[in-house]
């Protein structure tokens, strides 16, 4: 867990540091995706069903742009 945390501090990019980055930027996508969803569809069709819709549908438009950014920064020699 050490490891994780130091390399997360010192911006190194491996396998690990990238599971990290992957995961917070779906939590992020999905919240992001189920409240532009409910302000947008709220009234429209519920806003139960607005923030299952939004929070499915949210990351799909994250994990790639993510996943190209790390290749880059990795292809980039960023620390």
């Amino acid at each position: 867990m050490e490891s994780v945390l130091h390399s997360l501090a010192a911006s190194e990019i491996n396998a690990l540091t990238g599971l990290v980055w992957l995961v917070a930027s779906l939590l992020f996508g999905a919240l992001a995706g189920a409240l532009s969803a409910m302000k947008l569809a709220g009234k429209d069709i519920g806003n139960e069903l607005a923030l299952m819709m939004g929070s499915v549908f949210g990351p799909i438009a994250v994990i790639p742009g993510v996943l190209l950014g790390l290749v880059v920064l990795k292809l980039l020699g960023a620390p």
